[in-house]
């Protein structure tokens, strides 16, 4: 994945976490990490995400990865 479509995917995150009125806080205890500062990376795109993390993201969201990945 290209640096534009991290940055991409991290805000299609941010949009869908702000829309749902979850902090980062939450959605990272809701997909195990615990850390704020790693959705913060995530929704920068500063971070390479796994399927996995995806998936747990997409859940914690209540969306599919799908949603996630189509911009």
């Amino acid at each position: 994945m290209g640096i534009e479509q991290k940055k991409l995917l991290g805000r299609r995150i941010r949009l869908l976490r702000e829309e749902r009125g979850l902090t980062q806080a939450q959605v990272a205890e809701m997909i195990g990490n615990g850390s704020k500062q790693y959705i913060s990376a995530m929704e920068r795109g500063d971070k390479n995400v796994t399927i996995d993390v995806l998936c747990r993201v997409a859940a914690a969201l209540g969306t599919d990865v799908r949603d996630l990945i189509e911009f």
